[in-house]
């Protein structure tokens, strides 16, 4: 029966944290080494034609979520002889699965590429080569996934950010390499990127095979378990499609009714959230494995711990970095941007609360998946994403603003949340949903009276000191960093003291006690 470790939970957000940390920064700058490698032309081309290959990944999605799910019971319940069972039986169903989506990649693809994609005849042959590289790792990363559901649900997340860490920083060597090169750019980065991708794979299986005697692979479909998984993520593919087609339908609808230029504010507002999102996605991430093995071996209480405690840090932590961008949008873009298109301000401002609202169904999907019920999760928010394109479009047909699809959205997530409330007690009966609640309801209160305090601080302080002149770049700096720091400070005190229990406290003590010891040494 497995115990609740804060140490290691703490212990895998850091690691996790740390490599969003480096990767964001080396990925970052690596676009730019790309971009000046390649070329427009040729940059865009690679992500176009990497983008058809992408189109089917939900496939993968969905499955992935079934074996993450079921490896992850099977240990939290202590039965390793069912764990090999469904190691070896998701493992022969995602290669089905990848020959499958060769097959319909490749003739969906050969036929974009060659009669509706416009792309120079000169180019065509490094295209193809891209594509058929493209569509090779995809039927490899197809079979992956068994591997690495087995790394997260062991929970050595340090192994999986010591990776990453490494990965990020040779593609980086490799992109400098190509600048010494006069062949072929486009073609030798598809095949870099390739052999990374292979490297990576074989370095997962190996440490599997290593560590984990589970992972060693037998050719046996388990067919009770076989069934389980398919029912499992077949409810789940409904979900991951719609939100497919929701993400898709999105910048279409954008673009009918007010052109590209809104497009452009809309993937900007993408990237800035995407980065603050990925420190609090480290820190959820470390929590998940624990939410199903506490299930697993009927913890409940301990689950319902593990909730309260991923919810509440996920959403702190959001809002720490994204009030001060909130507060200070147009300051943060022109120091990043110059020259900011139109809408980039509120559509940055409606994705982060679309964002922040997201959080609560992501919270309570971890929950219901842990039970292997779905199927009223699955139709329920798939609906609902299905239904924010057709009333954004009519809104917007009569008239609406351009940020009316986000607000739709964060509406319909809202019900979602309160219907996935009503899912986790109607699932798991002695699951305190009033205290989970509870905790949800605080972190939000104290978000909305922090981001009220830092208002005051810019109207009565900022504002009257620091002319706002966004071309002086140091003085954008010290507000940006003054709000940041601030930020921080007023939603460390209000969570340590209001939302916080004992336990939440010794375990942040610990940890800063840890930290200052390691600096003093």
């Amino acid at each position: 029966m497995p115990e609740l470790n804060n140490k290691k939970l703490v212990k895998n957000a850091a690691f996790l944290t740390v490599r969003m940390l480096v990767v964001s920064i080396v990925g970052l700058y690596t676009s730019r080494v790309v971009l000046q490698a390649l070329g427009v032309e040729d940059y865009g081309l690679y992500g176009l034609v990497g983008g058809i290959v992408g189109m089917v990944t939900f496939l993968n999605g969905a499955m992935g979520g079934a074996t993450s799910r079921f490896i992850t019971y099977e240990i939290g319940a202590g039965n390793s002889l069912n764990l090999q069972k469904i190691f070896s039986t998701s493992f022969i169903i995602h290669s089905i699965i990848a020959c499958i989506a060769v097959v319909v990649v490749e003739v969906i693809g050969y036929w974009f590429i060659y009669h509706k994609l416009v792309i120079p005849e000169d180019r065509l042959f490094a295209a193809n080569i891209v594509f058929q590289l493209s569509v090779l790792t995809m039927a490899i990363n197809f079979t992956q996934v068994p591997y690495s559901a087995m790394i997260i649900a062991h929970e050595k997340m340090d192994i999986y950010a010591y990776y990453e860490i490494v990965n990020v920083v040779c593609r980086l060597i490799m992109v400098y390499l190509l600048l010494l090169t006069t062949s072929d750019r486009l073609i030798l980065y598809a095949i870099s990127i390739f052999i990374l991708s292979i490297g990576g794979i074989i370095f997962y299986r190996w440490y599997c095979r290593t560590h984990f005697k589970e992972s060693r692979l037998r050719l046996k479909i388990d067919k009770p378990f076989a069934k389980k998984m398919l029912s499992f993520s077949g409810f789940d593919l409904y979900g991951n499609m719609s939100v497919m087609v929701y993400l898709q339908s999105l910048p279409i609808l954008i673009n009918i009714f007010f052109g590209v230029v809104a497009n452009a504010a809309a993937n900007i507002g993408l990237t800035v959230t995407g980065a603050i999102k990925g420190f609090s996605w480290a820190v959820s991430a470390a929590f998940s494995p624990q939410i199903t093995k506490q299930y697993a071996a009927g913890q409940i209480e301990n689950m319902g711990m593990v909730m309260c405690r991923s919810i509440m840090f996920t959403v702190l932590i959001f809002g720490m970095l994204a009030l001060p961008f909130i507060l200070e949008t147009e300051r943060v873009l022109y120091l990043w941007l110059k020259q900011v298109p139109e809408y980039s301000v509120v559509f940055l401002r409606c994705i982060m609360l679309v964002t922040i609202v997201d959080y609560v169904t992501i919270s309570n999907n971890r929950g219901i998946h842990a039970t292997g019920n779905i199927k009223g999760l699955s139709i329920t928010s798939g609906s609902f994403y299905l239904i924010c394109p057709l009333i954004s479009y009519l809104l917007l047909k009569v008239g609406a603003p351009a940020y009316i699809p986000y607000l739709i959205n964060a509406s319909m997530l809202t019900v979602v949340s309160c219907i996935g409330f009503y899912l986790l007690k109607r699932q798991i009966p002695t699951f305190n949903i009033k205290a989970y609640i509870h905790v949800i309801c605080m972190s939000f209160l104290i978000i909305g009276f922090s981001l009220f305090i830092l208002r005051l601080f810019k109207v009565l302080y900022l504002d009257k000191y620091f002319i706002i002149d966004y071309s002086d770049f140091w003085p954008s700096i010290i507000v940006v960093a003054l709000m940041e720091l601030l930020s921080i400070c007023i939603l460390g005190l209000l969570s340590w003291f209001i939302i916080m229990n004992h336990y939440d406290r010794e375990v942040v003590r610990n940890k800063l006690k840890t930290c200052f010891l390691r600096l003093r040494k």
